[in-house]
């Protein structure tokens, strides 16, 4: 128990901080204006109504939130040493529902809306199959054979 507590806990932690280093790569790469503070979200929402986000931004962003939700389903799967469907589909719903707050107060395009909603909980799931399925004990170390 103590082990998928610390999994799902970790595997959270870690997801987000990979999505905020590829925020923060998006940052760099398509920078906001001086007048703009990216920590400021009514200046944000400002910006981006006037002015929309570059296409490169967005699709920084969408590797940001799925590939978060992949790295917390992985570090999931390894930590639990298996395939652990349901963690996965609730971290999955967790980032799901951060990127929904996003998107009622950022605007942002259809595509990338669609996109970012549908892509959080099966990049989790293919994350902790693929965790799981790297550390599995193997048969022979579980039979003592």
């Amino acid at each position: 128990m103590i082990r998928k507590v610390f999994a799902v806990v970790l595997a959270l932690f870690l997801g987000g901080v990979f999505n905020m280093m590829l925020v923060t790569v998006s940052q760099n790469v398509y920078p906001f204006p001086e007048t703009v503070d990216p920590n400021d979200l009514e200046s944000l929402k400002t910006y981006v109504e006037a002015n929309g986000m570059a296409t490169g931004a967005l699709l920084i962003v969408l590797a940001a939130h799925a590939g978060g939700s992949l790295v917390s389903g992985l570090i999931c799967g390894i930590i639990a040493k298996r395939v652990w469907i349901a963690a996965a589909v609730g971290m999955g719903i967790f980032w799901m529902c951060g990127g929904l707050m996003m998107l009622s107060i950022l605007p942002s395009p259809v595509w990338f809306a669609v996109a970012d909603t549908l892509l959080y909980v099966p990049a989790a799931i293919v994350g902790v199959m693929v965790g799981g399925q790297l550390f599995k004990p193997k048969m022979a170390e579980v039979t003592g054979d």
